[in-house]
């Protein structure tokens, strides 16, 4: 599979252009563990994907040709329903955020809702969230109380862009109509074909920012100290989310990485997704994010019971370690919660190895 070429093809989809102007890294005193390299962060995908038969968060619900390896395609309107499947029963964070604490990591950062829409937290915000399945269950909030637990740093995932809620304004196959696939047509959430995507009403654009923001509010208030938020994607007419203002007033000692304004706009530059710099990057502070396991997506999929080779992981490290920069390994939880025992052998073995280098 050629990751790279994969992130790239996702962040055509998720990353637009930006309306907002660079804002200065934070500096308030609380937030500068994050900025002295090289810090080690737990990625944790999980969703409802995982109800499913060997589909990916989110990006199963896609029609695209090119997988470039990835694993099974759904519709849209399939994929949504596995709400009523999905339940946890085995989620107990602390098991793998105690070991990747011991391990040497300094953060963890936990899907809290992802391009398909469903929160992971009983949210009073729309209609697709654990209020509405699994008997309102936090799983956020149960995540954030391991975190404390054991000693990481809070770190909450969330993704402007919602499928789900701009189901009816947006293609549901990859590159409809575009300069490099100009035959691919647009499709709706049963992969039909239909002749054009309708703009999007300035009604509709208006409950999309009120609703977007509510969530990100939630977020930051509910759980007490945020260290960490990590937005994927943008929104068109970003100056109408959440201002970094706002953000800081609420959590002062944050970190914000730089999606939701475009790269390059954040506290740090987050665009290494799958891959590594080849030179020491201009950003004063960067992060690079890569998969732990194997498999072929980011949440759990058939063959994510696979991890990489230590040699691997270490080879990211130096990266890291040679150009200031911190790593983001990713790992999956099952449908039922639970965490392969390869993540515990790879936790422990590059845990050993990395106090060898002490």
């Amino acid at each position: 599979m050629d990751e790279k070429k994969t992130a790239a093809v996702e962040h055509s989809v998720i990353m637009g252009e930006s309306t907002k102007k660079p804002f200065p890294r934070t500096t308030n005193p609380g937030a500068q563990w994050f900025f002295e390299p090289v810090k080690l962060g737990l990625f944790i995908h999980f969703g409802i994907s995982t109800a499913g038969d060997d589909l990916d968060i989110s990006w199963s619900m896609m029609d695209n040709p090119d997988r470039y390896g990835r694993n099974g395609q759904t519709t849209p309107t399939a994929y949504w329903k596995l709400a009523e499947q999905f339940n946890p029963t085995a989620f107990h964070p602390e098991d793998w955020l105690s070991a990747a604490k011991e391990a040497g990591f300094t953060y963890a950062v936990f899907t809290c809702r992802h391009h398909d829409g469903f929160a992971m937290w009983p949210s009073d915000a729309g209609d697709f969230s654990t209020r509405n399945y699994l008997g309102g269950r936090d799983l956020v909030g149960e995540y954030v109380a391991a975190c404390r637990k054991v000693g990481l740093k809070v770190g909450l995932y969330y993704s402007p862009p919602d499928w789900r809620f701009n189901q009816k304004y947006m293609s549901f196959m990859i590159g409809s109509h575009s300069e490099k696939y100009p035959d691919r047509p647009y499709k709706d959430v049963d992969h039909r074909v239909i002749d054009a995507i309708p703009p999007m009403p300035e009604d509709h654009k208006t409950a999309y920012f009120d609703y977007v923001n509510a969530q990100v509010r939630e977020l930051l208030t509910r759980y007490g100290r945020i260290d960490l938020l990590w937005f994927d994607g943008t929104t068109k007419d970003t100056d109408r989310a959440i201002s970094i203002e706002e953000i800081r007033a609420l959590q002062p000692q944050i970190v914000v990485n730089d999606r939701l304004w475009g790269f390059g706009n954040g506290d740090y530059c987050s665009e290494y997704e799958c891959r590594l710099p080849e030179k020491k990057p201009e950003y004063p502070a960067w992060e690079t994010c890569h998969s732990w396991h194997v498999g072929g997506g980011w949440s759990y999929v058939i063959n994510a019971d696979k991890y990489r080779p230590l040699s691997d992981t270490m080879h990211k490290y130096e990266v890291c370690r040679r150009f200031g920069g911190n790593l983001l390994l990713n790992i999956a939880p099952r449908a039922d919660g639970s965490v392969p025992d390869a993540y515990y052998a790879s936790v422990k073995e590059f845990g050993d190895e990395l106090r060898k280098l002490k």
